[in-house]
């Protein structure tokens, strides 16, 4: 689901540490409120909701009860602190998923992406990779991971020219829409996200090899659109 909405309720204070750059890093369109009625009145077009409610030093159990009444169709996820007992707590909460501190940036994106609704698309299939172009989400193995506009339009083109070498040139003005070729470690960083994703081992790539003076090849089937 290409910008989709998440609303997250967090701590206003200066010193909280915040999630909003990392889902947004992620592709998201990220709205933030600071209460319960605060996020009700900006919920409008919102698909998840993100409770930080380890940041605003509350149990998020009032939160989640209030929020779940007023937008039944939105789904939850809550993050409290390392002292919650979780198995007692999640028998009394409305929450649909729940992270416990401490936790990674990755789990977090990865608890998001389940909470999002399933949405129709075309899918783009290459050997074990499977890339839904709508939602910009990528499948391979038992992997599942929400890519970045410039990761998934990456991943597109090497996968439409899956057994090819496609050169740093072609790569960068079909991505980033440019002729300039004079620094190209933006590309590179983008390939080593994406072999960070799809890879077994991202150091030892087994799909996305790097062809030195030439480029990068996806080394898997033939891409079909379903």
């Amino acid at each position: 689901m290409s910008g989709a909405n998440v609303l997250l309720v967090e701590s206003n204070k200066a010193s909280a540490p915040s999630f909003a750059s990392a889902l947004e890093k992620r592709g998201y369109d990220v709205i933030i409120a600071h209460t319960a009625p605060d996020a009700i009145d900006k919920a409008n077009g919102a698909v998840v909701i993100v409770v930080d409610a380890a940041s605003l030093k509350t149990s998020g159990t009032r939160l989640c009860r209030e929020l779940r009444k007023a937008l039944s169709h939105v789904r939850i996820l809550l993050v409290v602190d390392k002292k919650t007992n979780v198995e007692v707590f999640n028998g009394k909460l409305e929450a649909d998923l729940t992270l416990q501190h401490p936790f990674t940036p990755r789990k977090l994106l990865n608890g998001v992406n389940r909470l999002m609704p399933a949405e129709d698309g075309i899918t783009l299939q290459a050997g074990p990779i499977k890339l839904n172009l709508g939602q910009r989400k990528v499948k391979c193995g038992a992997r599942e991971e929400r890519l970045t506009p410039k990761e998934s339009k990456l991943l597109e083109v090497l996968m439409r020219h899956a057994g090819e070498v496609v050169s740093r040139k072609t790569l960068i003005k079909q991505v980033w829409e440019t002729d300039y070729t004079g620094d190209t470690r933006t590309l590179d960083v983008h390939v080593s996200w994406l072999r960070s994703i799809i890879e077994p081992n991202s150091l030892k790539p087994r799909y996305l090899k790097t062809l030195r003076g030439q480029g990068y090849r996806l080394d898997v089937g033939v891409a079909e659109e379903k």
